[in-house]
């Protein structure tokens, strides 16, 4: 298999602004409650992107695509990224970890899968967040422990999250663990799970 970074970035950065609208403004929950015949409008308003602080884990090509999309929301957005030789624009300021968990609302992963990032989004990293925030992953679902983010959503220092990719994605294959941790994730109101699409190629229209 060939690796094409940046390949699928832009496709990348559009669905993580597509779940960050969806989180925020409680677009999946509000279609089914008409569906099901509910007008609840002030319960669905929820929040805007702008003014918010939004933290970024990775700032390779699909951190850079979604910051460079971010610049519309009238947001800040922070990176952190461990290779010294990723270097700052006009979408992002780069700061250390700890700066990113004092100030970020909302924190989207973009780094890729390896043996040292496995499980790199751990309980301590969620804790260690100053305050309460939203979680996107984009990225591989080994990089985030999901048994620490199911105790952050129980505990509200996750607010919400919204995940493309998952720790086993193989539904049929789940340990009883993980069967345990989908269930919850799955039944939660606050969480949008999505099948591995976010880099996805799409023809344009008229193509």
């Amino acid at each position: 298999m060939l690796n094409a970074p940046e390949g699928n970035r832009d496709a990348v950065g559009e669905y993580a602004v597509g779940l960050l609208l969806a989180l925020f403004r409680n677009i999946v929950r509000a279609d089914h409650e008409v569906r099901a015949g509910q007008w609840r409008r002030e319960a669905n308003r929820g929040e805007e992107i702008q003014g918010k602080t939004i933290g970024l884990l990775g700032y390779g090509h699909m951190g850079r695509a979604f910051a460079r999309r971010l610049s519309a929301f009238g947001c800040t957005v922070l990176a952190y990224d461990h290779d010294p030789a990723v270097l700052p624009d006009e979408y992002a300021a780069l700061v250390d970890l700890g700066e990113l968990q004092e100030r970020a609302e909302v924190f989207s992963l973009h780094i890729p899968y390896s043996t040292a990032n496995h499980h790199f989004v751990n309980e301590a990293l969620l804790q260690g967040f100053r305050n309460p925030f939203w979680l996107l992953n984009t990225a591989r679902g080994e990089v985030l422990d999901h048994a620490a983010l199911v105790q952050c959503l129980q505990s509200g220092q996750v607010r919400g999250a919204a995940l493309d990719v998952l720790d086993n994605e193989k539904l049929a294959t789940l340990t009883p663990e993980q069967q345990a941790r989908f269930d919850f994730l799955a039944s939660a109101s606050n969480v949008l799970l999505s099948p591995h699409v976010g880099a996805g190629r799409f023809s344009h229209i008229g193509a």
